[in-house]
């Protein structure tokens, strides 16, 4: 049997204003139907029976994730701490629960639209996880991204299939020139998400983040007591798990993912994963137009266009953000300054979940 882990902790404004800070990206639906961690959850469902899955996230999400998904089994962070603690975390829940079975690690924003292909990728790494390995799935890259960081692979291994490897380095999220030259030398993205036993990892917190693991094991120890865990939690540093564990892990192997996947960070990452008309608009709202192309529209009213091309349109039931094409991963500017606003930083949160 296999557990999955789905990581649904993360701030998501990536896709402000229609994501904030109480109602993060995971949690958000792009199409009138579906949220992103509802359609990650549906899909692991045809991976791994529902009672295997667990939505690891932060208390102040829980109560919004119980509402999109009443049955499934939550583990609840007592703070957000970045990946390192949340997945150390998730790990403790899993043993305390002696479910050691192999886990998948994956985001709640992932785009997979073919399951079987990533079946495929997943199948071996489970069984390299079964051989105390921390399984990294690599995806082939499809253009020079820059939001991604990558992994060299080493050495093929010979006694599995053809795309498992060796991990030789990871790479930071690159320059566009940088990122060709990695494709050029068959780097792979890294897709966050990995395959290992639980009880493995949980030792290499143990060797590699060794106060860390002492907390986690003194939350274990209290049962899991909601205090207990917050005062733990409360002084820890925000560390990923990539830097903490990951890059100082000699146990590390990586397989090729030779599927479509995409991480929905940026309204820009919309053209590559939805529908568009006729004239290369991705529209989401009551939308009339003349003479409007390349842009995607998103509207809590009816919107009216005349003579606009390649901008990014979203509508909420408090403000209008609008942004050329190409711009918006850089939505953190404005986040930043809505920070430092005395009146407009109540657009950082949702007054009420209607949008």
């Amino acid at each position: 049997m296999v557990n999955i882990v789905i990581l649904a902790g993360g701030g998501g404004e990536r896709l402000w204003p229609k994501s904030r800070k109480n109602k993060p990206k995971q949690c958000i639906s792009l199409d009138r139907g579906v949220s992103l961690i509802q359609q990650t959850y549906h899909n692991a469902c045809k991976i791994v029976d529902s009672k295997k899955i667990h939505i690891s996230t932060r208390d102040s999400l829980k109560q919004l994730i119980r509402e999109q998904l009443p049955d499934v089994n939550l583990i609840v962070e007592p703070l957000g701490r970045d990946s390192a603690a949340g997945i150390g975390y998730a790990c403790s829940h899993l043993l305390n629960d002696d479910q050691n079975d192999v886990t998948i690690f994956m985001g709640a924003d992932y785009f997979i639209p073919d399951l079987t292909k990533f079946k495929l990728a997943i199948n071996p790494a489970v069984k390299l996880a079964e051989q105390n390995k921390i399984a990294l799935i690599g995806i082939k890259p499809r253009r020079a991204e820059t939001r991604f960081g990558y992994i060299e692979p080493g050495n093929r291994l010979t006694a599995t299939t053809e795309n498992t490897f060796e991990v030789n380095s990871f790479k930071e999220k690159p320059t566009s020139s940088t990122a060709r030259e990695y494709i050029r030398l068959g780097y792979l993205w890294n897709s966050g998400m990995f395959i290992v036993k639980p009880s493995f990892l949980y030792l290499s917190y143990k060797k590699f983040m060794p106060t860390l693991y002492e907390g986690l094991e003194t939350i274990r120890k209290e049962n899991f007591d909601p205090q207990v865990a917050k005062k733990v939690f409360e002084p820890l540093s925000k560390v990923s798990i990539d830097y903490g564990i990951m890059e100082k892990s000699s146990d590390l192997v990586v397989v090729k993912g030779d599927f479509e996947w995409d991480d929905i960070g940026t309204w820009d990452s919309l053209d590559r994963i939805m529908d568009r008309d006729n004239e290369g608009n991705i529209i989401q709202s009551d939308f009339l137009g003349v003479d409007v192309k390349n842009s995607i529209i998103f509207g809590e009213k009816p919107i009216v266009g005349l003579g606009i091309e390649d901008l990014v349109i979203i509508d909420t039931n408090d403000c209008i953000f609008v942004c050329k094409k190409g711009r918006a991963h850089e939505i953190k500017k404005i986040i930043t300054k809505l920070e430092e606003h005395p009146t407009m930083n109540k657009l950082l949160n949702y007054n009420d979940f209607s949008s």
